[in-house]
């Protein structure tokens, strides 16, 4: 297995980018540029939080195989997994919120950009 490790990391480090760049893509793309009111539809919400849960779950395999190659005892590779998948979570994780945020920064139905300005300056 140590011969592969490289293959593995490589191959499910671009699955990992491909999976969360697809979950944010698709949340982005349903953003309407001319109705700023208009929020993103519940069901791509959820689908594109699954995609970016599911790369970080992969991005994991990525940090186990660094992991496993930097070993000073012996672990099961099970023990390595779930160590890497704590430390990607816990540094990564907030890039699963990034869609249910995109509906909670939109803009007010009822103001407009100049209104906010104006209040600022005065």
């Amino acid at each position: 297995m140590e011969k592969y490790l490289n293959t593995i990391q490589l191959i499910s480090g671009i699955i990992a980018i491909v999976l969360i760049f697809a979950g944010l893509f698709l949340s982005t793309r349903k953003l309407s540029k001319e109705d700023s009111t208009k929020k993103i539809p519940k069901k791509t919400v959820i689908i594109s939080t699954i995609l970016i849960a599911a790369g970080l779950l992969v991005y994991a395999i990525t940090k186990t195989c660094t992991n496993y190659a930097n070993r000073d005892q012996e672990y099961d590779i099970s023990v390595l997994y779930l160590s890497s998948l704590i430390s990607v979570i816990k540094y990564f994780g907030f890039v699963m919120l990034l869609p249910l945020l995109f509906n909670y920064i939109r803009r007010r139905p009822g103001k407009d950009i100049s209104d906010d300005n104006e209040e600022t300056v005065a």
